[in-house]
């Protein structure tokens, strides 16, 4: 059994006491469903002396329509809640289908969509107890103290290459989805394209004090948006590979691919690729620009081969929608 170490709790009412609460107590973390983080605690990964629970936050919780026609998400809204709403469902099946590919029904229930957004990098040597990781010599990722001096999936890099695993990120980028951060020096949105970062250790493009209050949703495209999750079990596990692609007729196709590094990436040459030799060329495409590393306990060379395989798939789907 591993125990959590002792913290105290801070309960805010309303965004602002939040912001407040984060600019005074810069050690704190944010809490809302907890399925990540405390088991990240008792990994000895995270030991923040305060946690600020936005539970209670009811405006979090809201899911309402823009004035442009779009989706305003309260980043508090819990997965369920969003893979559930009618509006969700119609406008943006994407998304709905992201929060259903999540771990399990009760994470889904407990999770939010916030959270899986701002969900930390994984990794094979990462995600261990502090006693499995020293018997490697620590981690270059872990935040409680700088345990090791390089990374174990690199070991020659200079950074650390932990893998992004957000299910819901690869569809809101090609929604063209954008985040709302807010400190007690106001509010900002943030494209869900430039919120992460390129390093495992600091995959969150965000000041300190902020905290992510909402998802908001532009009206939806033309075409389809599919999402696709390769995984080994069909419940509970996270991601060997997220992929995401939209095909818009009068636009032709993206795609997005995840879990391959610290961030998600749209790769380049798809609307090249597409006119050259349309599916099988954009399959293609990926396979020679996506190289998973060793992040994973499933071999890296098997995950780069189900990269041409998940496109072509999520490309087909995509088109056949339209």
């Amino acid at each position: 059994m591993l125990p959590l170490p002792t913290f105290s709790v801070l309960s805010p009412r309303a965004v602002s006491d939040a912001a407040q609460m984060l600019t005074d107590h810069p050690q704190a973390r944010l809490i809302a469903g907890g399925t990540d983080l405390l088991p990240s605690m008792k990994y000895g990964l995270f030991t923040p002396p305060t946690l600020i629970r936005l539970g209670g936050v009811s405006a979090l919780q809201e899911i309402s329509v823009t004035e442009a026609g779009g989706l305003r998400i309260g980043a508090g809204v819990t997965l369920r809640a969003v893979g559930r709403d009618v509006r969700v469902l119609s406008l943006y099946p994407a998304l709905a289908a992201a929060t259903r590919t999540i771990a399990t029904s009760t994470i889904q229930a407990m999770g939010t969509l916030g959270g899986n957004l701002m969900l930390d990098t994984r990794c094979a040597w990462y995600n261990q107890s502090t006693f499995w990781r020293g018997a490697l010599g620590g981690c270059l990722k872990c935040h409680s103290a700088p345990e090791g001096a390089i990374c174990h999936v690199a070991p020659k890099g200079k950074g650390c290459y932990a893998a992004h695993s957000a299910d819901t990120a690869p569809g809101l980028l090609l929604y063209d989805a954008e985040v709302e951060l807010v400190s007690t020096r106001g509010a900002r949105r943030v494209a869900v394209a430039a919120l992460y970062g390129d390093d495992g250790r600091d995959w969150i493009r965000r000041a300190p004090d902020e905290l992510l209050t909402a998802v908001i949703l532009p009206p939806p495209p033309a075409g389809r948006v599919v999402h696709r999750k390769l995984r080994a079990r069909g419940s509970i596990d996270y991601p060997l590979l997220l992929t995401a692609a939209a095909f818009d007729p009068d636009r032709g196709p993206r795609v997005v691919v995840s879990s391959v590094g610290p961030r998600p990436v749209e790769l380049g040459g798809v609307a090249e690729a597409w006119e050259a030799g349309g599916v099988e060329a954009v399959a293609e495409a990926a396979y020679k620009q996506v190289s998973p590393l060793s992040t994973h306990v499933w071999p890296a060379p098997w995950r780069k081969k189900m990269v041409r395989v998940e496109v072509r798939r999520a490309l087909e789907a995509a088109i056949s929608g339209v």
